[in-house]
């Protein structure tokens, strides 16, 4: 089993914030709109990316860099530039020192930027006008932790900067144009355009061997744990306890359970039941799922039990987490 596509098919883009810039120095833009995931890509020029307690990045023409939130960041041509621009969310945004209530649709704030919630950078008409020393940089913002896989989101380190990630370019170019070219269903396609760098910069994380591996490979690589994880993700339904996927993959209940949460950073069933409420939130998106046969397809006895383990996890009733989505009616 593939657990890194498991995973990345299970973090899906809703209403996701894509901007494209054009940046002439100096300029500083600071990110306080607590994204869970943010992905940067230098299109041409360079940036630094900031970050409390982290070293400063360097990032050249051709770099990606996923930032895990809720931190705030900044990317500057320099270190020592002051924020220009801080971004509250997505239509909200002001010139630094103004206060953020008064943040909102600016078409254009200061010189070189425009910012939206679907881009922010010159039309395109204005590319012939691109000058030496400019910075073209894009940026997708997951807008909601559960829109990201929650092991994955957890796996990713707070800043991740990758080069040359296979694919990478050609979805850069399409988005580009997207957001140049306003269009009926434009952010659905955004979206869909966000899921996919986001996957093949971590297919390229993934592969690389000069690089501290990601935890999924790690827990994958251990014979008996990524047995467990393959039996998890295969067939989440099933009555599983700590003792019987210790007794499957031939270990002792407390070796097993250390070494899982040593790999995976949490307990075996706490994981279980993430990835439980995690399927249980995809099916809440189908028509015609009720809440008793949700329950019963992830591994719940009854509606019941479903809905008390997935308002602890997601701090929401399922009812009330398809409104928040935009489904019609309750369920039964």
């Amino acid at each position: 089993m593939d657990l890194l596509a498991d995973l990345l098919r299970h973090s899906r883009a809703r209403g996701a914030a894509v901007a494209r810039s054009i940046v002439q120095p100096p300029w500083s833009v600071c990110y306080l709109d607590a994204a869970p995931v943010s992905i940067h890509a230098v299109v041409r020029g360079s940036a630094w990316l900031l970050m409390d307690g982290e070293p400063p990045r360097r990032l050249h023409a051709g770099d990606i860099a996923i930032v895990r939130g809720p931190q705030p960041h900044t990317l500057a041509d320099d270190p020592a530039t002051p924020a220009h621009i801080v971004v509250y969310g997505p239509n909200r945004y002001a010139p630094a020192g103004e206060p953020p209530d008064r943040a909102g649709d600016r078409p254009r704030v200061s010189a070189g930027h425009t910012y939206g919630r679907r881009r922010h950078g010159d039309s395109e008409g204005d590319h012939q006008g691109d000058r030496d020393g400019d910075t073209a940089l894009i940026r997708g913002a997951y807008q909601c932790a559960d829109d990201v896989s929650p092991w994955l989101l957890e796996s990713l380190p707070p800043v991740l900067v990758l080069s040359g990630a296979t694919g990478a370019q050609r979805i850069l170019e399409l988005v580009g144009t997207e957001v140049d070219r306003p269009e009926p269903v434009q952010s659905v396609v955004l979206d869909r355009l966000l899921d996919l760098l986001f996957m093949v910069s971590l297919r390229t994380w993934s592969e690389r061997q000069d690089s501290d591996p990601p935890r999924w490979r790690r827990a994958m690589a251990d014979p008996a744990i990524g047995r467990a994880l393959q039996l998890l993700h295969q067939h989440p339904s099933r009555p599983w306890t700590v003792g019987t996927l210790a007794d499957t993959v031939g270990l002792s209940r407390s070796g097993f359970a250390r070494r899982f949460h040593t790999l995976v950073g949490r307990p075996p069933i706490s994981y279980l039941s993430q990835l439980r409420i995690t399927l249980a939130a995809e099916l809440l998106t189908e028509p015609g799922q009720t809440l008793d046969s949700i329950a019963r397809t992830v591994g719940y006895a009854d509606a019941f039990s479903l809905s008390s383990t997935f308002k602890r996890v997601r701090g929401v009733s399922p009812n009330e987490y398809r409104d928040e989505l935009g489904g019609v009616g309750g369920l039964s």
